[in-house]
């Protein structure tokens, strides 16, 4: 067992074990073949994801580029959408 994102992601691709993260992080290695998906059958369960900030002032330009990027990504399909 290791502790740390990178840590696994590099044993994995060193053929050390299984990993389970979500499929952004492993997305070109297994397009380059690099890692295979197993367990297909299997995923994981999604997990929420919310953004808080507060609603009593204006929504700041930074913060809603953010919120709008989240939004692109999710429904991209690169994430998991619930």
């Amino acid at each position: 067992m290791v502790s740390g994102a990178e840590t696994s992601a590099t044993a994995a691709r060193q053929g050390l074990g299984l990993v389970q993260a979500p499929r952004y992080r492993f997305i070109d290695d297994l397009a380059k073949g690099r890692l295979i998906e197993v367990l297909a059958d299997f995923p994981p369960t999604p997990t929420p994801l919310s953004v808080l900030y507060p609603s009593n002032r204006q929504l700041s330009p930074r913060v809603r580029v953010f919120v709008d990027w989240l939004v692109e990504i999710i429904g991209s399909g690169i994430l998991p959408r619930s």
